[in-house]
């Protein structure tokens, strides 16, 4: 239950209530008494029969099927399968562990929620009501031996509860029609999302369309009801949907397109150290809020957050880098990938999917070496003021900063490879740090060498490629530019443009990814002839609302930084937004500007090929004039493409809306 209040002129800014709200700011994991932590357990409910998380579906593949779910008691669970290829019902039984790194902290027990929307309120959440009991046990089974392309029904019996869905296998690659995949990244879920409504980007440079009024503004009625705040010297209302709503809403609408599979390139949960936000994510997933994941798989990335912990120590700090490797193992304690056989010690941290004709590489991008940081002034190139155009990045791999002496290779400055891997071992005793689950992603690294091999294959098979991963290699936005730039950002994606010959070479047609939470198209072409991919920032799904990144100009004024020569579209940039005061005196946006959404993937088959048709959709809210949410619609940014493959999965031609 959401509890308002007013907040005097005189009380704690809006800013230092919304920072000690998220509970961003912490010096480490502060160890719990037993006494005390007793007391905290008391607010938590007992565990009960049945599910903590519905059935979820994982590894798909043509012939086999992986269900996990979660329950709060030390109980076996059933899977009864029913369809093609199964002359009487199937059942398997789980064998449930204990998920100790799921235990609430301390820290967690006893966070209050908040916020403050910088219009001289504040709302709360009762304490402790997003928890649910301290208990949870992984159950899962994998089902074998299914016929490709087909439905399924599964009934999954916990406890006292039981749950029915259905699933389809993948088609094999000779013998499809159509497929539907949906991508988009941030999703950043935590309790906080129920009472935060999120900054709301306008360009400083084309804002609003041809004929629309502006924005309301401070005091308005828009502003008393969402708050607001200023970015870029300019005062911006919030978003009129808070984080947890528009996530729903988002699922919402991908679950009517009946997707063949959710891609979530990073950053699942708003610190995946922190438990509260995993529970938060699986209501939206597999819970109260949305079953999705019952009958879609989930085919997920690590992002940067997927290495912090929150309130629990954040990256942790130079003497112990612990948060960060439980809130990886936390992240694979939930997801089961079939990822690289010959390094185990990744923990399928990336992993290749083939759904009928479309190979889909899933990479790691949360580490690179050597290591960079701003915070350190260690670098791999020479700093520069420039834009992209002075990159080489056709020559990384092969001579690295003799090639090129701007070159990048690390997607963080937060902690270096050594004392992760330190922290590993300290965090699992009796292993070394060869053991650690912290893949590199530059060439000579395992994975580098394992997306070589697996690009190779799905070409030589005549698969059409898709590749995920987190850090955006191609942006205009707050993390566009390396840390070796005048402009620096600490977590810059453009390290992962050591992949792009690669990409080129083996004919990927769309790399997707998130982390500036904004929507962006860039087309990358380095050898210019006229076949490259597309590259995507789809970092909307529910978190922030960003746009390009602004610096001063020699007059003070925000202009577009312009580093990322490769972009195309925007939806800050392109899509200017349309008000309008109705015959009410109520001031309404009709259309335009950035709001949270998802890239809808639709691929045909065609008499020479495949032709895959790329639509970003975004979710536009519908207020009655006392902005209160009537509905939200599905609508279709003017950005559209179209990609047609030949036979053997090869780019042919590119074309637009």
């Amino acid at each position: 239950m959401k509890e308002k209040l007013f907040l005097r002129r005189m009380a704690i800014s809006a800013l230092s209530l919304s920072i000690a709200a998220t509970g961003l700011v912490s010096t480490g994991v502060t160890p719990v008494n037993a006494a005390e932590k007793e007391v905290s357990q008391s607010v938590l409910r007992e565990p009960k029969t049945g599910f903590r998380v519905l059935p979820y579906l994982q590894s798909p593949m043509s012939t086999s099927m992986t269900i996990n779910w979660v329950s709060e008691l030390d109980e076996a669970g059933t899977v009864t399968v029913s369809g093609p290829g199964i002359s009487a019902t199937e059942t398997l039984t789980s064998d449930p562990y204990y998920m100790n790194l799921m235990e609430y902290t301390g820290k967690e027990l006893e966070q209050e929620l908040t916020y403050a929307p910088g219009n001289w309120t504040r709302e709360s959440l009762t304490k402790g009501s997003w928890l649910e009991s301290n208990a949870n046990y992984k159950h899962s089974v994998t089902i074998e031996g299914l016929e490709p392309n087909s439905t399924y029904q599964y009934t999954v019996q916990q406890g006292e509860e039981s749950h029915t869905e259905s699933f389809k296998t993948y088609p094999e690659n000779s013998d499809w029609d159509k497929l539907t995949l949906v991508a988009f990244s941030d999703t950043e879920t935590e309790p906080y999302g129920a009472l935060e409504h999120r900054e709301w980007e306008l360009h400083t440079v084309n804002p609003y369309a041809a004929g629309s009024e502006e924005r309301p503004g401070q005091a308005s009625l828009f502003d008393q009801k969402f708050g607001n705040k200023s970015r870029n010297g300019m005062f911006l209302v919030r978003y009129p949907l808070d984080q947890q709503t528009a996530l729903k809403e988002n699922l919402k609408h991908i679950q009517a397109a009946n997707p063949d599979a959710l891609l979530i390139a990073g950053d699942l949960s708003q610190g995946a150290g922190f438990q509260p936000a995993w529970d938060e994510f699986w209501r939206h997933f597999s819970g109260d809020f949305n079953t999705i994941a019952s009958n879609t798989p989930l085919l997920t990335a690590l992002g940067n957050w997927e290495t912090y912990a929150s309130i629990n120590g954040g990256y942790g700090s130079d003497e112990d880098r612990s948060p960060a490797v439980i809130s990886r193992n936390k992240y694979h304690e939930y997801f089961d990938t079939p990822g690289d056989a010959n390094n185990p010690q990744y923990k399928d941290s990336y992993y290749r999917t083939d759904i009928g004709p479309v190979t889909l590489l899933t990479l790691d991008s949360t580490n690179g070496i050597p290591d960079e940081s701003t915070k350190t002034d260690t670098y791999s190139g020479d700093v520069y003021s420039e834009d992209d155009s002075v990159l080489n990045e056709s020559v990384w791999a092969e001579q690295g900063a003799a090639g090129d002496p701007y070159i990048s290779t690390d997607t963080q400055g937060e902690f270096t490879t050594e004392d992760y891997n330190e922290a590993f071992t300290k965090v699992f005793e009796g292993t070394t740090a060869e053991d650690s689950d912290l893949p590199n992603f530059n060439p000579g690294t395992e994975q580098y060498k394992w997306v070589e091999e697996q690009l190779k294959d799905a070409r030589e098979k005549g698969q059409i490629i898709l590749v995920q991963f987190h850090h955006a290699a191609y942006s205009i936005g707050v993390h566009g530019a390396p840390p070796n730039h005048e402009h620096a950002d600490n977590q810059s994606g453009i390290a992962m443009r050591v992949y792009t010959p690669l990409f080129e070479e083996y004919g990927v047609s769309v790399v997707i990814s998130g982390h500036d939470e904004m929507f962006e198209r860039s087309f990358v072409d380095l050898n210019d002839d006229g076949i490259g991919f597309y590259s995507y920032d789809v970092g909307v799904a529910a978190d922030g609302l960003r746009g390009e990144k602004m610096i001063k100009d020699e007059e003070g004024k925000y202009v577009p930084q312009g580093y990322n020569t490769h972009t195309r579209w925007s939806a800050t940039r392109d899509e200017p937004e349309l008000w309008e005061t109705n015959e009410n005196g109520v001031k309404h946006l009709i259309d335009g500007g950035l709001h949270y959404g998802h890239l809808q993937m639709d691929l045909e088959k065609t008499e020479t090929g495949a032709a895959l048709k790329l639509s970003p959709v975004y979710i536009f809210p519908v207020l009655d004039d006392n902005y209160e949410l009537i509905s939200t619609e599905r609508r279709v940014y003017d950005d559209v493409q179209t990609i047609h493959f030949d036979e053997s999965g090869n780019i042919v031609s590119i074309s637009a809306k």
